[in-house]
């Protein structure tokens, strides 16, 4: 099964877990020669659940050959979100430049099946031969200059930042004159400015990037094992199926469940599990299966109508797979907000714990709730919010997706609070909107029309 390290959902009400849901062989056979290297651009993308102490490089450079354009790619394989991100995202960019998209990933049984994935669309290749090492080797150039303009840059800040700490201890010495020490606070805060000019910048998640489909799918061996498995399993080829993910709590979800049922679905479980099998009709447990396995869970994604999921891993994933999602429980409106038409998300009930008042949209839109995320707890979506929001899904694959005023509404209220809290809120810079795109999907109806 698949590892997620990026959750957007807890259990009950969890004080102070912070906000979540938050890049062939080469096709010619000329020798490549370089004229030009893009290096990296530092980027964190992290899940806002996940490791958030270091910023992850881009995995990508740009290698101009005489055969063309080439996007070498060396996918972050941290986790199943992050190197579908990747992938997808090389891939696209191979297709804008007219180039080919080259993969450096190392052997790893979590994401091995999702770098096997294979497209139409542009040619694919991964490291091998002369070619591959030659790439292999102007992408660690690239990288080491990246690291080294970027420990500059950390070192520049760090300067700034201390030398802003010391005058603004000096400013507080009241046995200075007053107009010195008013000198000093602006000194201070000029100090304080330059350091975040100095700083690393993390480019934000590409959402107008990966708002564009490439259509993927598992080469015929993999494919011919998996649907094997599968249907081992009592996976059928050709029945309709819905991926869930329930990490914890199952019986939150039972009733949902028992309605996809009732319409003729087939669920299948995916990814990890902390709590006990379903024990429903008409579910298949592959995520606490022993024949479990990366690629049966992908090969799940790849044939399902659509997916509920409670990670933000796994909705990253489905971007690669184009597989309709429903990420439930996000903690914030930005970090999970879906990128396409085909995707829905549900936000958690917030919680000051000090006055034990619900935070309303308003106030998950402030730079104050991200300021005191400490005094939150979070509660997840009942059973019936959950069998609304499937419901929904359910509705949209089978009839047509459409939107009430109340969503689109939202959605302009999401990207116009982002353009403003980018400035002074790292996540929202990070997972908010991208030149002002937030996504085109919406919150699900439910809670749209609650919003005031």
């Amino acid at each position: 099964m698949w590892r997620v390290t990026s959750v957007a959902a807890g259990d009950g009400v969890s004080p102070g877990a912070g906000p979540a849901c938050p890049a062939v062989s080469i096709g010619t056979a000329n020798q490549p020669l370089p004229v030009a290297l893009r290096t990296p651009e530092t980027r964190s993308w992290h899940a806002p659940h996940g490791d958030t102490s270091a910023l992850a490089m881009d995995s990508t450079i740009v290698a101009n050959t005489v055969g063309g354009p080439v996007l070498v790619s060396r996918p972050d394989q941290s986790s199943v979100g992050r190197v579908s991100v990747d992938i997808l995202k090389t891939l696209l960019l191979a297709r804008r430049r007219h180039g080919t998209a080259h993969f450096l990933g190392r052997p790893d049984p979590a994401t091995d099946a999702l770098l096997s994935l294979t497209t139409d669309d542009i040619p694919v290749g991964h490291a091998g031969g002369i070619t591959g090492a030659w790439l292999r080797a102007r992408w660690r150039v690239a990288t080491v200059a990246r690291l080294g303009a970027d420990r500059f840059a950390d070192a520049s800040a760090s300067f700034w930042h201390e030398l802003y700490r010391e005058i603004r201890r000096h400013a507080g010495d009241e046995r200075l004159p007053s107009p010195l020490r008013s000198q000093l606070r602006a000194t201070a805060q000029r100090s304080l400015a330059r350091s975040a000019a100095a700083g690393r910048r993390a480019a934000p998640f590409p959402r107008r990037l990966l708002r564009d489909r490439v259509k993927t799918f598992l080469p015929a061996s993999l494919l011919e094992e998996a649907t094997r498995r599968a249907g081992a399993l009592g996976i059928r080829a050709g029945a309709p199926v819905v991926a869930f993910e329930v990490r914890t709590r199952p019986e939150a979800a039972a009733e949902a469940i028992r309605f996809l049922v009732s319409e003729g679905y087939t669920v299948v479980r995916i990814g990890e599990t902390s709590s006990g099998a379903l024990h429903l009709p008409g579910v298949i447990e592959l995520a606490s299966s022993a024949d479990s396995s990366p690629l049966l869970d992908l090969f799940v994604l790849l044939s399902s109508r659509f997916l509920v999921c409670g990670s933000i891993d796994l909705q990253h994933v489905a971007y690669l797979t184009n597989t309709p999602s429903l990420t439930l429980n996000a903690s914030d409106p930005f970090s999970a907000y879906p990128i396409r038409e085909d995707g829905l998300y549900t936000l958690r009930t917030v919680v000051d714990l000090d006055t034990g008042r619900l935070l309303t949209a308003d106030d998950l839109l402030s730079d104050s709730y991200f300021r005191n995320l400490r005094n939150c707890g979070y509660r997840d979506n009942t059973p019936g919010e959950m069998l609304e929001a499937v419901r929904e899904m359910h509705e949209g694959v089978t009839h047509g997706w459409s939107e009430r005023e109340s969503q689109a509404q939202f959605r302009k209220r999401v990207g116009d609070a982002g353009a403003v809290l980018a400035r002074s809120v790292p996540l929202v810079a990070e997972w908010g909107p991208d030149e002002g795109f937030i996504g085109d999907g919406r919150l699900a109806r439910f809670q749209a029309a609650e919003v005031r």
